[in-house]
């Protein structure tokens, strides 16, 4: 009687360690985070839906949060910018970038702060705002204000200088990305648009036959730092992982852009 119940015993311990052996590993915690599906040179590369083979400095940057906080997967998706700030206050993805700060969004996601303020010290970059118009083309920008603010003025949808130019007093006609914008002045449908300079100048030197004659305008509307975003839901559920996360971007940002960059950059002198 005692043998067959040792023999059960080691049955079943077998039996354990094969199920064991089967399962998989813990799971790590997936941070999904999107993207708008424009280009944004640099930062991220290609009008589409896809997450390309060579993504742009930002997304290279971003995945590289898993070297650094183990047990971390990143998932991308690309999407209207609209779409991304819908889909992050809605919990349907975790993260989202390049994000401005802007106190409107922090009703739908989280920034990384410090002393009750945002802290630019854990930003993913900066990017600037122009004005673009075309030649000989009075706009009245002093680096403040507008002497006459009763123009109108292209910019994208969702993105935060659309506010910026209204609290100017400007009317903003809002167009679905950079490229409408540009052709919108050039259609001079408008007398200026505002644009980040990184896309701006990408598509104006890579689009001359479309595009040309038109001119940036000093000195720039905005600088502003840009942000890795995370979803309410997730800091709630993470709130360390989430802080780890915002140190790392800092660190990474410091060490890595410029030369996750450069590619990119070369490839279009």
């Amino acid at each position: 009687m005692k043998a067959c119940i040792q023999v059960v015993l080691a049955f079943a311990l077998l039996a354990g360690l094969t199920l064991s052996a089967s399962l998989p590993a813990a799971a790590d915690t997936v941070l999904h985070v999107a993207y708008e599906d424009k280009t944004q040179f640099p930062y991220y590369m290609g009008d589409t839906q896809r997450v390309l083979d060579k993504p742009g400095a930002a997304v290279e940057l971003v995945k590289m949060l898993e070297e650094r906080i183990p047990g971390l997967q990143i998932r991308f998706s690309r999407y209207p910018w609209k779409r991304c700030l819908t889909m992050l206050k809605t919990g349907q993805v975790d993260g989202i970038f390049n994000a401005s700060f802007n106190s409107s969004r922090t009703r739908i996601g989280e920034y990384p702060w410090e002393d009750g303020q945002v802290d630019p010290s854990r930003r993913l970059t900066t990017i600037s705002y122009y004005l673009y118009t075309l030649p000989n083309t009075e706009i009245g920008w002093n680096g403040e204000a507008f002497e006459d603010p009763d123009i109108s003025i292209g910019a994208p949808l969702g993105y935060s200088i659309v506010n910026d130019l209204e609290n100017l007093g400007v009317s903003v006609i809002k167009v679905r990305s950079s490229m409408q914008s540009l052709q919108l002045l050039k259609a001079k449908r408008v007398k200026a648009v505002a644009l980040q300079s990184v896309t701006a100048d990408y598509l104006l030197a890579n689009n001359p036959d479309q595009l040309e004659g038109i001119v940036r305008i000093a000195p720039p509307l905005k600088t502003k730092p840009y942000y890795l975003m995370l979803s309410r839901q997730f800091t709630a559920a993470h709130p360390e992982l989430s802080e780890q996360i915002w140190d790392a971007i800092g660190e990474l940002r410091e060490e890595k852009l410029e030369t996750l960059a450069r590619p990119y950059l070369s490839e279009n002198d």
